[in-house]
C-alpha cells in the first residue's frame, strides 16, 4: 500500500514538474527589471512636448532657448543630470540625461542567446519619476550604431543557467 502511494506521488511530481515555468523567458526578464529599481548612469530619456512645457512651468529647467533648455536645481533634485536637448537632427525629440536609481516599467522584451551562460534582452522600458510632469514612465533610449536613439531598445545582459539567471549589466 505504501509503495503504491509513494509511486503515485512520485509520478504526480514528475508530471507537475513539466508544467512549471520555462527556464528563463521574457516574463522573467520583465519581472527582474521591474522588481528592483535600476541603477542608471548618464542614460538618455525622451520627453514629449507636454512634459517639456510642464518642466518649464515647474522650474525643472529654463524655457527652451535655441536647442537647449538649461537644467535647474529642481530638475537635478529629480536626478536629471544634463540640460534638455531640442531640435537634434539625429534624435528629433526632446531628451535629457538621468543618473540614479529608478523604478522601471517594461513594455517589450526580446530575449536572445549570446553565448553559453549569457543571454541578451532587447528591452523597451521607461523610468518612473515621481513628479506631476511625468505621469507616465519616461522612455529610455537604446544605442544604435554607437549613438543614442529613441527607436533602439535598451540591451541588458543576463548571466546564469536553468532557472537561475541574474542581471549582469546594461550594455551599450
Amino acid at each position: 500500500m505504501h509503495l503504491r502511494l509513494f509511486a503515485s506521488i512520485a509520478i504526480a511530481t514528475l508530471c507537475l514538474s513539466g508544467c512549471g515555468t520555462p527556464d528563463f523567458d521574457e516574463g522573467s526578464v520583465k519581472g527582474q527589471l521591474e522588481g528592483t529599481p535600476q541603477n542608471l548612469s548618464n542614460e538618455q530619456v525622451v520627453l514629449n512636448e507636454g512634459q517639456l512645457d510642464c518642466g518649464t512651468k515647474n522650474e525643472l529647467w529654463d524655457p527652451p532657448n535655441g536647442n537647449v533648455a538649461r537644467l535647474l536645481q529642481k530638475g537635478r533634485d529629480l536626478k536629471f543630470t544634463d540640460d534638455v536637448r531640442l531640435n537634434d537632427p539625429e534624435i528629433r525629440v526632446p531628451y535629457t540625461q538621468v543618473s540614479g536609481t529608478f523604478p522601471v516599467a517594461v513594455t517589450d522584451v526580446k530575449l536572445r542567446d549570446a553565448s553559453p551562460g549569457v543571454k541578451m534582452a532587447d528591452v523597451r522600458l521607461g523610468i518612473t519619476i515621481q513628479n506631476e510632469c511625468f505621469p507616465a514612465p519616461l522612455p529610455l533610449m537604446g544605442v544604435r550604431k554607437g549613438k543614442f536613439s529613441p527607436e533602439a531598445p535598451v540591451v541588458f545582459r543576463f548571466q546564469g543557467s536553468g532557472k537561475e539567471w541574474s542581471l549582469d549589466k546594461l550594455m551599450h
